[in-house]
């Protein structure tokens, strides 16, 4: 069976910066997300490489025998030698990103999902939330998630806290994969019972911009980068 699953990504900058750290991504099949950490080197090129490796040449980020050569890939896209020494110095820190990823099989009507950090799927049938995580509350963020980096020299700690599950789905589904700031907007509204109806914001890029822009103002979004991907299956 092909999949006949369609994505929507938008993705909104936090206010008052200029260079968006989140990345997402989308292929028949395969969906993700990753959130840069903001006190890392080159965040943004780091989630790109995480989410392209992921969903446009099937590797697993996390996966031992993959992820040297994903490392090596960063390296050789950031660093230039005409770089001042600062930045040079910068680099030394590494790229550090969440990541979030599903990989769907159609053929057993169920889905892979894959986390590292704070960055949350939701999983909606007929506008009722049937599973969500890693997180689990909208009180359990902080400020240091769990990231894979891109330093050679990293303990790869992040391998103890992979979120990883199958579960089943049914023709009409959705699936929300969401950053940190839009999980915990939606946890707490799942928490106090307020439906939030996204598709209404999704039409274009400028919708959901507005969106964020108004919910950071008037209704406790906050501002940092906000990435969604939403898949109907």
């Amino acid at each position: 069976m092909i999949s006949s699953a369609t994505a929507t990504l938008w993705s909104t900058v936090k206010d008052g910066r200029t260079v968006n750290q989140d990345r997402a991504g989308a292929s028949t099949d395969r969906f993700a997300i990753a959130d840069g950490a903001s006190d890392s080197a080159r965040a943004e090129v780091w989630a790109e490489i995480l989410v392209e490796a992921y969903v446009r040449e099937h590797i697993e980020p996390w996966d031992t025998a993959e992820l040297p050569r994903l490392r090596h890939r960063w390296r050789d896209e950031v660093h230039r030698p005409t770089l001042p020494w600062h930045s040079k110095q910068k680099l030394n820190l590494g790229g550090a990103t969440t990541f979030l990823g599903v990989r769907l099989a159609p053929d057993h009507a169920c889905y892979d999902v894959t986390a590292i950090g704070d960055s949350c799927l939701f999983h909606f049938r007929r506008e009722q939330l049937v599973a969500a995580g890693p997180v689990d509350g909208h009180g359990r963020f902080g400020r240091k998630p769990c990231t894979i980096r891109s330093r050679f020299d990293d303990p790869d700690v992040f391998r103890k806290s992979l979120w990883r599950f199958t579960i089943p789905y049914q023709r009409g589904d959705v699936l929300i994969l969401a950053t940190d700031a839009l999980s915990k907007y939606l946890l707490r509204a799942h928490e106090q019972d307020r439906k939030v109806d996204m598709a209404e914001h999704l039409a274009t890029e400028e919708s959901f911009t507005r969106w964020v822009v108004d919910a950071r103002a008037h209704d406790g979004l906050d501002n940092d980068d906000t990435t969604i991907c939403v898949v109907r299956l």
